[in-house]
């Protein structure tokens, strides 16, 4: 995967690119679930919900870093690149090429527990209905100015 001025994933140059964050991101959601990068001859396993969720945090986070000013926008960002493929195609090649350095990716002794409960999540994520969107400021307007005309309505049939 070259990309310009004929750097690449095999390189193994992480600096000055702002790929730091990207890989503290993988860092830390890896340690979240129970693994961490050592160096080694031989990887961990990769279970489809940690490939899933360490292409999300590692995609998230450049969404960040490309635009910074744009918060609203990562989100769906990170989810249409989740949903495209490049998101993992990235975490392959981060992957890869710490690989090539020889560190990979460790199974820590609560690996098994933290996986187990990231699934249960991620299944109760995914059977929530949606929330329901904030009221719009007309639409408060509007409710609190039927809530005072109703209470300042006379009241018919009742003894004064």
């Amino acid at each position: 995967m070259r990309s310009w001025r004929g750097w690449s994933w095999d390189d193994g140059n992480f600096g000055g690119s702002g790929l730091e964050p990207q890989l503290d991101a993988l860092q830390a959601e890896a340690k979240r679930l129970g693994y961490f990068f050592a160096q080694a001859d031989t990887a961990a396993t990769m279970p489809p919900v940690l490939a899933e969720r360490l292409a999300w945090a590692t995609e998230y986070r450049r969404k960040c870093y490309l635009y910074p000013n744009c918060p609203e926008s990562w989100e769906r960002q990170t989810t249409d690149s989740m949903s495209d493929g490049y998101a993992q195609e990235h975490c392959r090649s981060m992957l890869a090429a710490l690989a090539a350095l020889g560190i990979r990716l460790q199974e820590g002794p609560q690996a098994c527990a933290l996986l187990a409960a990231e699934e249960c999540r991620q299944r109760e994520k995914a059977s929530l209905p949606p929330e329901p969107s904030p009221l719009s400021e007309v639409e408060v307007s509007s409710f609190v100015d039927e809530f005072f005309t109703k209470l300042d309505a006379p009241k018919e049939g009742v003894p004064t």
